[in-house]
């Protein structure tokens, strides 16, 4: 017969794994980005516990993370009407995944919401934030439509500046962005391809002080990545560095907006933050060009992702980038260092 104490020593004691458990896991999981282990551990912490609304929220903000914006809408949804109306952060989630659905109305009114029922809330400044850009977006759009009122000639044009840009022909893209600028005073593209112009002649300190002029005017986002790199190119590393960190918390609506902070962080060396966008941009808009491809490599490589890297040169590689086949080539040999990768060595002169 076993004493007391060979009983407890055979006992198998069952490891409890509540709801809370498989939550901290989650947000542990969404904290170093690995999205899929986290969206597997929160849906196992709300099946243990359905009624905690916390559990449902933070699902629904890693969906919208992998831009799985209506999963993430009807558990938001699913906890305001059936679980907690008191959680008002819900129409701050809601708000940001209606904006990136392009549902602006929609977006504008949960914003709203939001700032009626917590005017002090942990993301009211957020909520102006995003309710100031829906106005941007909205200014954008009324700007498009002028100028398709206008015709395509003033499309057409700056088109042909930036490919003279791009060919190093600058006097003659200076005198075309110059006449658009007359022409059509509030067209930004302009004045920020004109500021860059100054920079590519050797102008760099009137391309940033008409770069400053131009945000004075209009907070372009494309004229403020472009101000962060004239900074770094100029040795100015504070205020490179400060303009980077506001990039970091500013997730544009815009493709193309999108692309360039990420583009700009990749040129600031700013990879961790850069990868994050590029896969942002990747999960929201698809597959893009080689410039896109290539730098999405260099931000892998250099946060240490070096099978993605390989992978996103090789989308480069096929699309005829020059500078991918390079470093595919070195890293089949086992010559690449990360001296060798970075965004400027073999892109345009952009900013």
């Amino acid at each position: 017969m076993k004493t007391q104490n060979e009983q407890k020593q055979g006992q198998v004691i069952p490891f409890i794994q509540n709801g809370e458990y498989f939550f901290k896991r989650g947000v542990t999981a969404y904290q170093k980005k690995e999205l899929t282990r986290a969206v597997k551990y929160l849906r196992r912490a709300v099946e243990l516990n359905p009624e905690q609304g916390v559990f449902h929220c933070q699902l629904a903000a890693i969906y919208a993370d992998m831009a799985e914006y209506e999963k993430s809408n009807e558990l938001l949804l699913y906890v305001l009407d059936e679980l907690d109306e008191s959680m008002y952060e819900c129409y701050f989630f809601l708000a940001n995944n209606y904006a990136y659905q392009g549902l602006f109305d929609r977006a504008r009114e949960t914003a709203k919401l939001y700032l009626r029922f917590v005017p002090e809330g942990d993301f009211a400044a957020d909520a102006e934030d995003l309710l100031q850009l829906l106005k941007l977006e909205d200014v954008e759009e009324d700007s498009e439509d002028d100028l398709t009122k206008t015709g395509d000639e003033l499309i057409i044009t700056y088109e042909k500046a930036v490919r003279m840009i791009e060919e190093e022909r600058y006097y003659e893209a200076e005198t075309l962005l110059e006449n658009i600028i007359t022409d059509y005073p509030s067209y930004w593209p302009a004045q920020s391809q004109l500021a860059r112009v100054l920079h590519l002649k050797g102008q760099t300190e009137e391309a940033l002080a008409y770069t400053k002029d131009l945000l004075k005017e209009n907070a372009y986002l494309p004229a403020v990545c472009q101000l962060a790199v004239l900074y770094k190119e100029m040795g100015r590393e504070k205020e490179a560095s400060e303009i980077a960190e506001m990039l970091k918390r500013t997730v544009p609506l815009d493709k193309d907006h999108l692309q360039r902070i990420a583009s700009t962080l990749c040129r600031l060396r700013e990879y961790d933050e850069a990868y994050y966008f590029f896969r942002m941009l990747a999960q929201r808009f698809g597959p893009e060009d080689e410039n896109f491809f290539f730098q999405y490599g260099v931000a892998a490589y250099q946060t240490k992702r070096y099978s993605q890297a390989e992978k996103w040169w090789r989308q480069a590689q096929i699309r005829n980038h020059h500078g991918a086949s390079v470093l595919l080539e070195k890293m089949q040999h086992g010559l690449l260092t990360a001296s060798d990768v970075n965004h400027e060595s073999y892109q345009y002169h952009q900013l």
